[in-house]
C-alpha cells in the first residue's frame, strides 16, 4: 500500500526539481546575457579614444596600469580639515613662508578633488572643484573676519584661490597625461 503512494511522491517531487532546474537555468541565462550586454558596453565605449569635450568626462580607467588619483579622494578630505584648522587657530607672526604653506593646501585641494572627480567620471568635474575650492576660500575669510582674534592673512587668502585653480588644473593634467 505504501509503494504506489511513495511512486507518487517521487513522480511529483522529481516534476517540481525539473521545474526548479528550468527555472535555474532561466535565470543563469538572463544573468549571463546582461553580463555579455555590459560587457560588450564597456568594451565599445573604451575602444572609443574620442578626448571628453565640453563637460562631458570619460569613464575611470581600468587595469593595473594606469591609475592616477587612487587615494585622491581620501586626501582632499585630509586637506580640507587642515584648511578648516588653519580658520581657526590666531594668526601670530604672519610671515611669507607662511603664508605661501597655508596657501598650498588651497592648491592641494584643487589637485586632489579634481582626481578625484576624473576618477569617479564626474560630468562636471573641473567646475565643481572651482566653485567648492571659491566656496571654502570664502568660508576660511569669513571665519577669519568674524573672529576679530584670529586676525587675516591676506597674502594666503590672496593666494588661495589661484591654487585651487592651479591645482585643479594640475589634477586634471595628471590625469589625462597619464601614461597607459
Amino acid at each position: 500500500m505504501l509503494g504506489p503512494m511513495n511512486r507518487q511522491i517521487r513522480r511529483e517531487q522529481a516534476k517540481q526539481d525539473k521545474r526548479v532546474q528550468k527555472e535555474r537555468q532561466k535565470k543563469r541565462a538572463a544573468r549571463r546575457a546582461r553580463i555579455d550586454n555590459l560587457r560588450q558596453r564597456r568594451k565599445s565605449s573604451s575602444s572609443s579614444s574620442a578626448r571628453p569635450s565640453g563637460g562631458a568626462s570619460r569613464p575611470a580607467p581600468k587595469g593595473r596600469g594606469r591609475n592616477p588619483g587612487r587615494f585622491s579622494g581620501v586626501l582632499m578630505i585630509a586637506t580640507v580639515f587642515f584648511i578648516v584648522l588653519q580658520a581657526a587657530v590666531p594668526v601670530k607672526d604672519a610671515t611669507t613662508l607662511n603664508s605661501v604653506t597655508g596657501a598650498g593646501f588651497f592648491l592641494l585641494f584643487g589637485y586632489f578633488s579634481e582626481l578625484y572627480l576624473e576618477r569617479r567620471g564626474a560630468p562636471r568635474g573641473l567646475l565643481m572643484t572651482l566653485v567648492s575650492g571659491l566656496l571654502l576660500v570664502v568660508g576660511v575669510s569669513a571665519a577669519r573676519l568674524l573672529q576679530p582674534a584670529l586676525g587675516m592673512d591676506w597674502l594666503m587668502m590672496g593666494l588661495a584661490l589661484p591654487g585651487v585653480v592651479g591645482g585643479a588644473f594640475l589634477g586634471r593634467l595628471v590625469y589625462y597625461n597619464t601614461p597607459a
